[in-house]
């Protein structure tokens, strides 16, 4: 808040004390951080985002923490949730996918998510010296997702902070928002991108988010996407669904939320997410096949 109103939001000496302070503070005995670059992030341009990643893996090492970090695109809406509980909801469909048999629905919905998620969980382990390697510990988080011990220590860690297991365990039972609105394509053909930066501001609008820090949150609020990046709509399909207690800005939250879908009538190719690996050794590009042992 202090940064937003003194115009330092980008200010790398800033954005460091803030974010790194809070993860000192746990004394952890290592750290990997996911440092965004692109429309939905503080920095639009990669050169900023590494330099923030420098910036911060020499904080946490000079604290004893051994660090590293991702940079990572954030031009597009990550997974297929937007706003608290809908995000939360994602996350337990990806983290029981294996036992409820709705793979393939989650990978056709959240494939970023879950790919970025298993490397950040893989350079961990790596940290940790339980893998030897990038593509070894890809392969035992994808193992421990898929297997039932990802939801299974979620659970603990759940009941662990004074959590109730009900509605973790029946989504459904969660309290819903009051009006909902489908966003009908108005076109068909490929879409090439979900502007994250614009559907960031209808979640504040629906109450997902919150202008000030006197605002208050609605946990209910959210977008769930239908469509990803990359795939083809015909016109009059559905694109995503808004949920909010606010009844008065569904119109306008449902126009943002057209203007923020791209469309083509060629097939695109989506940017890769994740664009370098950063340690206090320097900087090198990420591998992407690496991602190509990731099969489900």
């Amino acid at each position: 808040a202090l940064r937003d109103v003194t115009a330092t939001v980008t200010s790398i000496a800033l954005q460091t004390s803030s974010i790194m302070s809070k993860k000192i503070a746990e004394r952890p005995d290592s750290l990997v951080l996911d440092v965004k670059f692109g429309k939905g992030s503080f920095n639009n341009e990669v050169e900023a985002s590494l330099e923030l990643a420098k910036s911060m893996i020499q904080a946490g090492e000079l604290c004893g923490i051994r660090t590293s970090a991702l940079v990572t695109r954030m031009d597009n809406v990550m997974g297929c949730a937007v706003g608290n509980w809908l995000e939360v909801k994602e996350c337990i469909n990806i983290m029981t996918m294996g036992a409820s048999g709705k793979t393939p629905e989650c990978i056709s919905r959240s494939k970023d998510l879950i790919e970025i998620t298993l490397t950040l969980a893989a350079q961990m382990l790596v940290q940790a010296k339980k893998a030897a390697t990038l593509q070894e510990g890809i392969a035992m988080a994808q193992d421990h997702l898929l297997s039932g011990k990802c939801w299974k220590k979620f659970r603990e860690m759940v009941q662990a902070q004074g959590g109730s297991l009900r509605c973790i365990e029946s989504p459904e039972d969660y309290p819903k928002a009051k009006y909902s609105a489908k966003v009908i394509s108005p076109k068909k053909g490929f879409i090439t991108s979900i502007d994250a930066l614009e559907i960031g501001l209808v979640g504040v609008l629906i109450g997902a988010g919150r202008k000030s820090i006197d605002e208050s949150v609605d946990f209910s609020a959210g977008i769930w996407f239908h469509i990803r990046p990359g795939q083809y709509v015909e016109n009059g399909q559905v694109l995503a669904t808004i949920y909010t207690e606010r009844n008065t800005v569904v119109a306008n939250a449902t126009k943002s939320v057209i203007d923020a879908f791209s469309f083509s009538e060629k097939e695109v190719t989506t940017p890769p997410l994740i664009a370098s690996i950063v340690t206090k050794d320097g900087v090198r590009e990420f591998d992407h096949s690496l991602l190509e042992s990731i099969k489900f």
